[in-house]
């Protein structure tokens, strides 16, 4: 229980702090130049999109701890 604890906080400061720098850095190879004044305009964006309670960018808040957990029960359930 108290590895589930700790893999949530950190899977989750994951998707607050890294993930969001790594689509903007794939955006930006990809795609070329964000629209706004570059990363903090970026980064403020998203944080504003998940303050007032955005979907999708909850999704990318939570998407590295749902990863975790089908890797989990996947393997939980092959050991059987």
């Amino acid at each position: 229980m108290k590895f589930n604890f700790i893999m949530l906080i950190v899977l989750l400061s994951f998707g607050l702090f890294i993930q969001p720098l790594a689509l903007f850095a794939v955006n930006d190879f990809i795609f070329g130049k964000y629209s706004g004044n570059g990363f903090m305009s970026f980064y403020n964006r998203y944080y504003e999109l998940l303050l007032s309670g955005n979907l999708q960018s909850w999704f990318i808040l939570i998407t590295p701890y749902l990863v975790f957990l089908v890797v989990k029960f996947t393997l939980k359930i092959l050991k059987k």
